[in-house]
């Protein structure tokens, strides 16, 4: 049965890929009209690749209302569907407009004393990169966003974002950013640990009650780190497991102290 599943599943594919043939096309720069080398075409209803020679030509495998992308580095990426006057014409040409990035001017001047450019550097402000789009919810940031030392001091970051690095290596403000930060931090992570392992909620779960789900409730010891970050499931599982211990040694304790 499932040699004969195997067999379909091949003819199909078979039939399918007989059913496309070759386009032949050249892909050049749209301003210079210059043949494009290493340009990759992709036809997503075929799952096929490529990429043009030397010469800025190619062939892919498609058929009518096939889509095919082009792309490359410096140029849009465009999408063509295939139409029957692909398959007409010995070779299609395409274009692939230049994408076109405008900078900011960039005015260059007397660079500043060595104690005023480092003033220069304390006082800048990173900027808001984020990039919003019309319509879409605006996505929930991490509740942490101040940058940590391994995060401002990576060789990447450093790099790309050589004033940002230096400014919160050394300035005395967002040092003081950075343990509010962690204030807020550790109180955030308790809060939220002891809302979930609560008195009721552990009652509920046990059946326990007065002194016995105080001493319960002690003799668990979960870190609040593990109540922050654990599931309630979790939580629930490993206390259930806990219970019959802690029920067999308080019994334990109470006939020790009655004899």
């Amino acid at each position: 049965m499932k040699t004969f599943l195997v067999i379909s599943l091949l003819c199909l594919c078979a039939i399918a890929s007989a059913q496309r043939t070759y386009v032949y096309g050249v892909v050049r720069d749209s301003l210079s009209g210059d043949e494009m080398i290493g340009a990759h075409i992709r036809n997503i209803d075929a799952g096929s690749l490529t990429s043009t020679n030397q010469d800025g030509k190619f062939k892919m495998p498609a058929q009518i209302g096939d889509t095919l992308v082009f792309s490359s580095v410096g140029h849009k990426t465009l999408f063509w569907i295939a139409d029957s006057s692909w398959f007409e014409n010995e070779e299609i040409e395409f274009l692939l407009p230049v994408n076109t990035i405008y900078l900011d001017e960039v005015v260059v001047g007397k660079l500043p004393r060595y104690d005023r450019f480092k003033e220069m550097i304390m006082e800048e402000q990173p900027k808001d990169t984020t990039f919003k789009v019309f319509g879409v919810p605006q996505v929930v940031m991490d509740p942490y966003p101040q940058m940590e030392k391994n995060e401002y001091l990576n060789p990447a970051f450093v790099f790309f974002h050589p004033v940002s690095a230096m400014h919160h290596s050394f300035s005395k403000k967002e040092k003081e950013k950075r343990k509010m930060q962690q204030i807020r931090k550790n109180k955030h992570i308790t809060s939220r640990a002891y809302q979930k392992f609560t008195r009721e909620w552990v009652a509920e779960n046990t059946k326990l009650e007065g002194d016995k789900l105080t001493s319960f409730i002690a003799y668990c010891d979960f870190s609040v780190d593990y109540l922050a970050s654990a599931t309630l499931f979790d939580i629930q599982q490993r206390m259930m497991a806990l219970l019959p211990d802690f029920l067999e040694e308080y019994v334990e304790k109470d006939e020790y102290e009655e004899g």
